[in-house]
Protein backbone atom coordinates (compact mmCIF):
# COMPACT_ATOMS: atom_id res chain seq x y z
CA UNK A 1 0.00 0.00 0.00
CA UNK A 2 1.33 3.53 -0.75
CA UNK A 3 1.22 6.52 1.50
CA UNK A 4 0.37 9.84 0.27
CA UNK A 5 0.29 12.77 2.57
CA UNK A 6 -2.94 12.99 4.58
CA UNK A 7 -5.45 15.77 4.78
CA UNK A 8 -5.35 18.70 5.87
CA UNK A 9 -7.04 18.16 8.90
CA UNK A 10 -4.15 15.66 9.33
CA UNK A 11 -1.40 17.68 8.44
CA UNK A 12 -3.14 20.76 10.86
CA UNK A 13 -2.31 18.14 13.64
CA UNK A 14 1.36 17.46 12.48
CA UNK A 15 1.87 20.98 12.39
CA UNK A 16 0.34 22.05 16.21
CA UNK A 17 2.25 18.62 17.49
CA UNK A 18 5.34 19.42 16.08
CA UNK A 19 5.17 22.83 16.57
CA UNK A 20 3.85 22.66 20.04
CA UNK A 21 6.42 20.26 21.31
CA UNK A 22 9.30 21.71 19.35
CA UNK A 23 8.48 25.47 21.21
CA UNK A 24 8.35 23.17 24.85
CA UNK A 25 11.96 21.70 24.21
CA UNK A 26 12.68 25.17 22.98
CA UNK A 27 11.68 26.75 25.80
CA UNK A 28 13.61 24.34 28.27
CA UNK A 29 16.71 24.52 26.76
CA UNK A 30 16.58 28.68 26.01
CA UNK A 31 15.79 29.43 29.67
CA UNK A 32 18.97 27.79 30.52
CA UNK A 33 21.00 29.96 28.62
CA UNK A 34 19.07 32.70 29.74
CA UNK A 35 19.89 32.25 33.17
CA UNK A 36 23.32 31.16 32.43
CA UNK A 37 24.38 35.26 31.50
CA UNK A 38 22.12 36.44 34.52
CA UNK A 39 20.77 34.46 37.47
CA UNK A 40 23.35 31.01 37.50
CA UNK A 41 26.76 32.60 38.31
CA UNK A 42 25.69 34.12 41.85
CA UNK A 43 23.55 30.26 42.53
CA UNK A 44 26.16 27.65 41.36
CA UNK A 45 29.28 29.62 40.67
CA UNK A 46 30.46 31.67 43.37
CA UNK A 47 33.61 33.67 42.79
CA UNK A 48 35.81 36.22 43.36
CA UNK A 49 36.01 37.44 40.14
CA UNK A 50 32.23 37.96 38.44
CA UNK A 51 33.95 36.92 34.82
CA UNK A 52 35.54 34.26 36.24
CA UNK A 53 31.87 32.92 36.94
CA UNK A 54 30.52 34.42 33.97
CA UNK A 55 32.86 31.94 31.99
CA UNK A 56 31.76 29.19 34.28
CA UNK A 57 28.49 29.36 33.41
CA UNK A 58 28.43 29.74 30.12
CA UNK A 59 31.06 26.93 30.07
CA UNK A 60 28.35 24.69 31.46
CA UNK A 61 25.48 26.18 28.36
CA UNK A 62 27.91 24.82 25.85
CA UNK A 63 27.69 21.32 27.01
CA UNK A 64 24.10 21.57 26.17
CA UNK A 65 25.45 21.64 23.07
CA UNK A 66 28.52 18.85 22.99
CA UNK A 67 25.47 16.69 23.76
CA UNK A 68 23.62 17.21 20.85
CA UNK A 69 25.53 14.62 18.56
CA UNK A 70 25.35 12.18 21.15
CA UNK A 71 21.13 12.69 20.94
CA UNK A 72 21.38 12.99 17.28
CA UNK A 73 23.63 9.99 16.79
CA UNK A 74 21.46 7.54 19.64
CA UNK A 75 18.45 8.63 18.21
CA UNK A 76 19.19 8.09 13.88
CA UNK A 77 18.66 4.59 13.86
CA UNK A 78 15.81 4.79 15.82
CA UNK A 79 14.18 7.52 14.17
CA UNK A 80 15.11 6.67 10.51
CA UNK A 81 14.65 2.94 11.15
CA UNK A 82 11.46 3.25 13.76
CA UNK A 83 9.81 5.84 12.84
CA UNK A 84 9.83 10.16 13.47
CA UNK A 85 6.60 9.99 15.92
CA UNK A 86 8.73 7.61 18.25
CA UNK A 87 11.71 10.00 18.52
CA UNK A 88 9.41 13.04 19.13
CA UNK A 89 7.64 11.60 21.92
CA UNK A 90 10.51 10.52 23.72
CA UNK A 91 12.57 12.95 23.47
CA UNK A 92 10.11 15.54 24.73
CA UNK A 93 9.99 13.24 27.67
CA UNK A 94 13.31 13.63 28.83
CA UNK A 95 13.84 17.21 28.21
CA UNK A 96 10.34 17.67 30.60
CA UNK A 97 12.49 15.35 33.54
CA UNK A 98 15.32 17.33 32.79
CA UNK A 99 13.45 20.62 33.35
CA UNK A 100 11.91 19.61 36.50
CA UNK A 101 15.18 18.02 37.93
CA UNK A 102 16.74 21.91 37.51
CA UNK A 103 13.77 23.36 38.76
CA UNK A 104 14.40 20.93 42.04
CA UNK A 105 18.33 21.57 41.98
CA UNK A 106 19.74 23.11 45.16
CA UNK A 107 22.38 26.03 44.86
CA UNK A 108 26.34 26.05 45.90
CA UNK A 109 25.18 27.22 49.09
CA UNK A 110 23.35 24.47 49.96
CA UNK A 111 25.18 21.44 48.93
CA UNK A 112 29.08 22.87 47.14
CA UNK A 113 30.68 21.97 44.70
CA UNK A 114 28.11 18.85 43.99
CA UNK A 115 25.44 22.05 42.77
CA UNK A 116 27.56 22.51 39.29
CA UNK A 117 28.30 19.16 38.88
CA UNK A 118 24.48 18.09 38.43
CA UNK A 119 23.63 21.34 36.19
CA UNK A 120 26.22 19.88 34.40
CA UNK A 121 24.46 16.40 33.95
CA UNK A 122 21.20 17.99 33.92
CA UNK A 123 22.13 20.46 30.95
CA UNK A 124 23.73 17.08 29.23
CA UNK A 125 20.33 15.48 29.64
CA UNK A 126 18.75 18.76 27.99
CA UNK A 127 21.28 19.11 25.01
CA UNK A 128 20.55 15.31 24.35
CA UNK A 129 16.51 15.37 24.25
CA UNK A 130 17.39 18.41 21.50
CA UNK A 131 20.04 16.35 19.64
CA UNK A 132 16.93 14.01 18.97
CA UNK A 133 14.03 16.52 18.88
CA UNK A 134 14.36 19.33 16.15
CA UNK A 135 15.30 16.91 13.27
CA UNK A 136 12.93 14.84 13.79
CA UNK A 137 10.12 17.46 14.09
CA UNK A 138 11.15 19.05 11.28
CA UNK A 139 11.10 16.21 8.99
CA UNK A 140 7.49 15.26 10.63
CA UNK A 141 6.49 18.02 9.16
CA UNK A 142 8.38 18.37 5.87
CA UNK A 143 7.20 14.59 5.09
CA UNK A 144 3.73 15.42 5.62
CA UNK A 145 3.95 19.03 3.32
CA UNK A 146 2.77 19.48 -0.02
CA UNK A 147 5.76 20.04 -2.45
CA UNK A 148 5.29 23.79 -2.85
CA UNK A 149 5.11 24.37 0.51
CA UNK A 150 7.95 22.41 2.20
CA UNK A 151 9.84 25.83 3.29
CA UNK A 152 6.81 27.00 4.46
CA UNK A 153 6.13 23.87 7.23
CA UNK A 154 9.32 23.62 7.83
CA UNK A 155 9.12 27.43 9.03
CA UNK A 156 6.07 26.65 11.36
CA UNK A 157 7.93 24.10 13.16
CA UNK A 158 11.05 26.53 13.93
CA UNK A 159 8.86 28.94 14.96
CA UNK A 160 9.41 27.28 18.39
CA UNK A 161 12.53 28.96 18.46
CA UNK A 162 11.40 32.46 18.77
CA UNK A 163 8.33 31.07 20.42
CA UNK A 164 10.78 29.36 23.41
CA UNK A 165 12.43 32.96 23.84
CA UNK A 166 9.07 35.09 24.17
CA UNK A 167 7.82 32.06 26.64
CA UNK A 168 11.25 32.50 28.57
CA UNK A 169 11.49 36.52 28.64
CA UNK A 170 7.61 36.95 29.40
CA UNK A 171 8.16 34.40 32.38
CA UNK A 172 11.68 35.83 33.83
CA UNK A 173 10.01 39.47 33.05
CA UNK A 174 7.18 38.85 34.75
CA UNK A 175 8.90 37.16 37.78
CA UNK A 176 11.04 39.67 37.83
CA UNK A 177 8.58 42.76 37.90
CA UNK A 178 6.32 40.70 40.56
CA UNK A 179 8.75 39.56 43.31
CA UNK A 180 12.22 41.75 41.85
CA UNK A 181 15.17 41.06 41.01
CA UNK A 182 16.72 39.87 44.03
CA UNK A 183 13.69 37.30 44.76
CA UNK A 184 14.55 36.19 41.04
CA UNK A 185 18.20 35.18 41.59
CA UNK A 186 17.51 33.39 44.95
CA UNK A 187 14.68 31.22 44.04
CA UNK A 188 12.23 32.82 41.39
CA UNK A 189 14.35 31.75 38.49
CA UNK A 190 12.61 27.96 39.64
CA UNK A 191 9.28 28.55 38.44
CA UNK A 192 9.35 28.65 34.37
CA UNK A 193 11.48 25.46 34.40
CA UNK A 194 8.53 23.71 36.75
CA UNK A 195 6.31 25.59 33.85
CA UNK A 196 8.23 24.17 31.45
CA UNK A 197 8.03 20.19 33.05
CA UNK A 198 4.37 20.71 33.10
CA UNK A 199 3.73 22.01 29.52
CA UNK A 200 6.19 18.82 28.51
CA UNK A 201 3.38 16.82 29.67
CA UNK A 202 0.69 18.74 27.67
CA UNK A 203 2.83 18.23 24.10
CA UNK A 204 3.37 14.68 25.07
CA UNK A 205 -0.27 13.72 24.95
CA UNK A 206 -0.78 15.90 21.70
CA UNK A 207 2.13 14.44 19.90
CA UNK A 208 0.70 10.70 20.79
CA UNK A 209 -2.29 11.40 18.55
CA UNK A 210 -0.22 12.28 15.57
CA UNK A 211 0.18 10.37 12.35
CA UNK A 212 3.56 9.13 11.33
CA UNK A 213 5.06 10.51 8.14
CA UNK A 214 3.72 9.33 4.84
CA UNK A 215 6.81 8.72 3.31
CA UNK A 216 8.22 7.16 6.39
CA UNK A 217 5.46 4.51 5.92
CA UNK A 218 6.00 4.25 2.39
CA UNK A 219 9.95 3.47 2.61
CA UNK A 220 9.41 0.85 5.53
CA UNK A 221 6.69 -0.72 3.18
CA UNK A 222 8.73 -1.17 0.56
CA UNK A 223 11.69 -2.29 2.58
CA UNK A 224 13.97 1.23 1.65
CA UNK A 225 15.44 1.12 5.10
CA UNK A 226 19.51 1.74 5.86
CA UNK A 227 20.61 -0.45 8.42
CA UNK A 228 22.81 2.19 9.54
CA UNK A 229 21.50 5.49 8.29
CA UNK A 230 24.35 7.73 10.31
CA UNK A 231 27.40 5.77 8.96
CA UNK A 232 25.37 5.52 5.76
CA UNK A 233 25.16 8.92 4.98
CA UNK A 234 28.52 10.38 6.49
CA UNK A 235 30.28 7.73 3.91
CA UNK A 236 28.11 8.84 1.23
CA UNK A 237 27.18 12.30 1.77
CA UNK A 238 30.10 13.84 4.24
CA UNK A 239 31.17 16.87 1.95
CA UNK A 240 27.76 17.96 1.64
CA UNK A 241 27.27 17.52 5.53
CA UNK A 242 30.08 19.53 6.10
CA UNK A 243 29.28 22.55 3.61
CA UNK A 244 25.91 23.02 5.21
CA UNK A 245 27.56 22.85 8.62
CA UNK A 246 29.69 25.38 7.68
CA UNK A 247 27.11 27.65 5.52
CA UNK A 248 24.64 27.84 8.56
CA UNK A 249 27.76 28.54 11.31
CA UNK A 250 27.66 32.44 11.49
CA UNK A 251 23.70 32.43 11.74
CA UNK A 252 24.34 29.57 14.65
CA UNK A 253 27.38 31.75 16.17
CA UNK A 254 25.51 35.29 16.25
CA UNK A 255 22.03 34.22 17.17
CA UNK A 256 23.76 33.21 20.33
CA UNK A 257 25.71 36.19 21.34
CA UNK A 258 22.92 37.85 20.85
CA UNK A 259 20.41 36.29 22.37
CA UNK A 260 22.55 34.63 25.55
CA UNK A 261 26.18 36.42 25.76
CA UNK A 262 24.82 39.61 25.13
CA UNK A 263 22.34 39.98 27.67
CA UNK A 264 25.24 39.78 30.32
CA UNK A 265 27.26 42.50 27.91
CA UNK A 266 24.01 44.67 28.93
CA UNK A 267 23.56 43.71 32.80
CA UNK A 268 27.24 43.15 33.42
CA UNK A 269 29.46 45.96 30.63
CA UNK A 270 26.73 48.29 30.35
CA UNK A 271 25.41 48.34 33.81
CA UNK A 272 21.63 47.76 33.04
CA UNK A 273 18.84 45.94 34.74
CA UNK A 274 18.02 42.36 33.83
CA UNK A 275 14.62 43.21 33.08
CA UNK A 276 15.82 45.59 30.57
CA UNK A 277 17.62 42.71 28.62
CA UNK A 278 14.49 40.20 28.90
CA UNK A 279 12.17 43.09 27.25
CA UNK A 280 14.99 43.11 24.41
CA UNK A 281 14.32 39.62 24.38
CA UNK A 282 10.45 39.43 23.86
CA UNK A 283 10.40 42.09 21.76
CA UNK A 284 12.86 40.65 19.69
CA UNK A 285 11.10 37.38 19.08
CA UNK A 286 8.00 38.84 19.09
CA UNK A 287 8.87 40.41 15.67
CA UNK A 288 10.75 36.72 15.01
CA UNK A 289 7.18 35.34 14.94
CA UNK A 290 6.37 37.00 11.99
CA UNK A 291 9.64 36.93 9.95
CA UNK A 292 9.90 33.06 10.34
CA UNK A 293 7.38 31.88 8.57
CA UNK A 294 8.27 34.50 5.98
CA UNK A 295 11.40 32.88 5.56
CA UNK A 296 10.04 29.52 4.27
CA UNK A 297 7.08 31.49 2.59
CA UNK A 298 9.62 33.26 0.31
CA UNK A 299 11.85 30.53 0.06
CA UNK A 300 9.35 28.58 -1.93
CA UNK A 301 8.74 31.04 -4.40
CA UNK A 302 12.28 32.05 -4.76
CA UNK A 303 14.43 29.27 -3.56
CA UNK A 304 16.44 28.54 -0.32
CA UNK A 305 19.71 30.02 -1.48
CA UNK A 306 18.54 33.45 -2.58
CA UNK A 307 16.47 34.03 -0.02
CA UNK A 308 19.70 32.59 2.82
CA UNK A 309 22.37 34.90 1.00
CA UNK A 310 19.76 38.00 1.61
CA UNK A 311 19.10 37.33 4.98
CA UNK A 312 23.26 36.82 6.10
CA UNK A 313 24.10 39.68 4.25
CA UNK A 314 21.55 41.63 6.34
CA UNK A 315 23.00 39.92 9.36
CA UNK A 316 26.06 40.40 8.66
CA UNK A 317 26.22 43.90 8.40
CA UNK A 318 23.60 44.29 11.33
CA UNK A 319 26.13 42.94 13.40
CA UNK A 320 28.21 46.15 13.04
CA UNK A 321 25.83 48.35 14.18
CA UNK A 322 25.21 45.63 17.72
CA UNK A 323 27.53 47.75 20.07
CA UNK A 324 27.17 51.13 18.79
CA UNK A 325 23.37 50.76 18.88
CA UNK A 326 23.61 48.25 22.53
CA UNK A 327 26.50 51.31 23.99
CA UNK A 328 23.53 54.19 23.77
CA UNK A 329 21.78 52.60 26.48
CA UNK A 330 18.41 53.38 24.85
CA UNK A 331 15.89 51.02 24.67
CA UNK A 332 14.36 51.42 20.83
CA UNK A 333 18.23 51.93 19.44
CA UNK A 334 18.79 48.63 21.48
CA UNK A 335 15.60 46.90 20.45
CA UNK A 336 16.64 47.82 17.06
CA UNK A 337 19.99 46.55 16.95
CA UNK A 338 19.26 43.27 17.82
CA UNK A 339 16.27 43.14 15.51
CA UNK A 340 18.64 43.43 12.94
CA UNK A 341 20.84 41.24 13.58
CA UNK A 342 18.30 38.49 15.22
CA UNK A 343 15.98 39.42 12.99
CA UNK A 344 17.67 38.42 9.59
CA UNK A 345 18.94 35.24 11.26
CA UNK A 346 15.21 34.29 12.10
CA UNK A 347 14.14 35.02 8.21
CA UNK A 348 17.19 32.74 8.11
CA UNK A 349 15.52 29.89 10.12
CA UNK A 350 12.65 29.61 8.30
CA UNK A 351 14.34 28.47 5.44
CA UNK A 352 16.42 25.86 7.41
CA UNK A 353 14.18 22.61 8.17
CA UNK A 354 13.91 22.72 4.05
CA UNK A 355 17.80 22.95 3.34
CA UNK A 356 18.98 20.61 5.74
CA UNK A 357 16.65 18.18 4.78
CA UNK A 358 15.93 18.12 1.01
CA UNK A 359 19.49 16.32 0.03
CA UNK A 360 18.56 13.22 1.07
CA UNK A 361 16.70 10.51 0.79
CA UNK A 362 13.98 9.32 2.90
CA UNK A 363 16.08 6.08 4.86
CA UNK A 364 18.38 8.14 5.94
CA UNK A 365 16.69 11.70 6.22
CA UNK A 366 16.45 12.02 9.83
CA UNK A 367 20.38 11.10 10.00
CA UNK A 368 21.81 13.59 7.24
CA UNK A 369 19.48 16.49 8.95
CA UNK A 370 20.48 15.91 12.22
CA UNK A 371 24.31 15.50 11.29
CA UNK A 372 24.47 19.27 10.06
CA UNK A 373 22.62 20.71 12.44
CA UNK A 374 23.96 19.36 15.18
CA UNK A 375 27.32 19.42 13.96
CA UNK A 376 26.85 23.52 12.94
CA UNK A 377 25.91 23.91 16.33
CA UNK A 378 28.81 21.93 18.34
CA UNK A 379 31.22 24.00 16.68
CA UNK A 380 29.42 27.33 16.13
CA UNK A 381 26.85 27.57 18.87
CA UNK A 382 28.26 26.02 21.71
CA UNK A 383 31.35 28.44 21.76
CA UNK A 384 29.93 31.26 21.21
CA UNK A 385 28.62 32.67 24.63
CA UNK A 386 32.15 31.84 26.06
CA UNK A 387 34.31 32.69 22.68
CA UNK A 388 32.56 36.50 22.86
CA UNK A 389 32.90 36.42 26.52
CA UNK A 390 36.93 36.05 26.62
CA UNK A 391 37.63 38.05 23.52
CA UNK A 392 35.79 41.04 25.62
CA UNK A 393 38.32 40.40 28.65
CA UNK A 394 41.55 39.85 26.17
CA UNK A 395 40.78 42.89 23.88
CA UNK A 396 38.73 45.12 26.14
CA UNK A 397 37.07 45.82 22.84
CA UNK A 398 33.35 44.21 21.54
CA UNK A 399 34.92 44.96 18.17
CA UNK A 400 36.91 41.84 18.31
CA UNK A 401 34.04 39.94 18.67
CA UNK A 402 32.12 41.51 15.72
CA UNK A 403 35.35 41.13 13.21
CA UNK A 404 35.30 37.21 14.20
CA UNK A 405 31.56 37.06 13.33
CA UNK A 406 32.39 39.19 10.25
CA UNK A 407 34.56 36.85 9.04
CA UNK A 408 32.43 33.73 9.43
CA UNK A 409 29.79 35.56 7.66
CA UNK A 410 32.33 36.03 4.42
CA UNK A 411 33.61 32.64 4.30
CA UNK A 412 29.76 30.69 4.55
CA UNK A 413 28.62 33.41 1.74
CA UNK A 414 31.41 32.54 -0.40
CA UNK A 415 30.41 28.48 0.32
CA UNK A 416 26.91 28.81 -0.23
CA UNK A 417 27.60 30.55 -3.49
CA UNK A 418 28.62 26.91 -5.24
CA UNK A 419 26.43 24.83 -3.53
CA UNK A 420 23.45 23.61 -5.27
CA UNK A 421 19.39 24.72 -5.33
CA UNK A 422 17.75 22.19 -2.80
CA UNK A 423 14.32 23.64 -3.51
CA UNK A 424 13.78 21.58 -6.68
CA UNK A 425 15.53 18.00 -5.60
CA UNK A 426 12.71 14.92 -5.55
CA UNK A 427 11.62 14.72 -1.81
CA UNK A 428 8.25 12.08 -0.86
CA UNK A 429 9.59 9.97 -3.35
CA UNK A 430 13.19 10.02 -2.96
CA UNK A 431 14.00 6.62 -1.39
CA UNK A 432 17.41 6.31 -3.10
CA UNK A 433 18.28 4.42 -5.98
CA UNK A 434 18.48 1.09 -3.73
CA UNK A 435 18.28 0.70 -0.31
CA UNK A 436 21.63 2.42 0.63
CA UNK A 437 21.58 4.84 -2.11
CA UNK A 438 22.47 8.47 -1.88
CA UNK A 439 20.64 10.91 -2.81
CA UNK A 440 19.81 11.81 -6.52
CA UNK A 441 21.94 14.37 -8.40
CA UNK A 442 20.36 18.02 -7.95
CA UNK A 443 18.12 19.55 -10.81
CA UNK A 444 19.35 22.22 -12.21
CA UNK A 445 18.15 25.16 -10.35
CA UNK A 446 15.38 27.14 -11.72
CA UNK A 447 14.91 31.00 -12.36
Amino acid sequence: MVHRSGDEGSRARVLVGTSVGTSLEWFDFLLYGALAGTVFPYVFFPSSSSTAALLASFATFGVGFIARPFGAAFFARVTDRVGRKHTMVVTLTIMGVASFAIACLPGYAAIGVLAPILLVVLRFVQGFSVGGETSSAQIMALEHAPDQRRGLYGAVVNLGNPIGQVLVASFILGAGLAVGEEALREWAWRVPFFAGALMAVVGYFIRRHIDESPAFVEAREIGARSASPLREVFAEQGGSIARMAAIWAPNTACSFVVTTWALSYITSTLGMSSTVTFSLLLGMNVIGLALVPLGGVLSDRFGRKRVLATCMTTSMLGSFALFPLLDTRNFALMLLAMVITQGAQLTAVGVMAALFAEPFPVPVRYSGHAAVYTLNNLVAGAPAPLVAAALLALTGSPWSIVALLASMYVVSLALLRSAPETRWLPFRDNFGTSVGASAPEPRAERT
